[in-house]
């Protein structure tokens, strides 16, 4: 995979999510998980597990309560729902992520769209995340790199195309063993993917630099 961004170390994944799929890996503490962007507008959908204690997983409520923060990029850490650190962002080229917990699912898409059976992330993450015992029910909120989401005075949000171009990436540095499950956002009937979903790419370093 051709990217102009810093090698951090060992190359140990090297890999390509495609359009609407999704990926279950391992990360251990010290290595670094790298998504690109690779065309550009495209949103992936992350959650991540303890790997010795699958019932401690992330909580973007937690990372965002400690941290007094909606917006998380460099320096900032994901916590899980027992107030641990899982993942710091150690690179971040784009700034804009959402972490209110959301993404798309069967039955959100069916009242929103109006249809039935759609690809959608929640189901993505769960077959993600069985290789672990984990179902459906037991995924927690999302963290949604490049996803850009604003609020409105009136209360209202508003979900738009993201300012994430070819090559950009962010950058996550393990602080305890993970299962990580990802799903290559497949939402084609809002802006968060640009009305285009397209792939991303994958790097998992084995150690983190500095």
């Amino acid at each position: 995979m051709a990217n102009a961004a810093p090698t951090l170390g060992p190359v140990i994944r090297d890999e390509v999510i495609p359009v609407a799929e999704y990926l279950g890996l391992e990360l251990h503490a010290g290595q670094t998980l790298r998504i690109i962007d690779l065309e550009g507008k495209q949103v992936p959908d992350f959650v991540c597990f303890n790997l010795h204690n699958v019932r401690e997983r992330l909580s973007t409520n937690n990372s965002r309560l400690i941290q007094k923060r909606w917006l998380l990029t460099t320096g900032h850490a994901l916590y899980s729902d027992e107030g641990n650190v899982m993942l710091r962002i150690t690179a971040d080229t784009v700034g804009i992520h959402h972490a209110s917990a959301g993404c798309c699912n069967e039955f959100a898409n069916f009242l929103r769209y109006g249809e039935h059976g759609t690809r959608n992330c929640l189901d993505n993450m769960a077959m993600a995340a069985a290789p672990i015992g984990i179902t459906t029910k037991e995924i927690p909120g999302a963290f949604c790199p490049f996803m850009k989401v604003i609020s409105h005075p009136d209360g209202r949000y508003e979900i738009q195309e993201p300012d994430s171009r070819a090559g950009d990436y962010l950058d996550l540095t393990a602080e305890m063993d993970l299962f990580v499950a990802i799903s290559n956002c497949p939402q084609d009937k809002n802006p968060c993917n640009g009305f285009h979903p397209t792939p991303l790419g994958i790097v998992v370093f084995d150690a983190a630099v500095g």
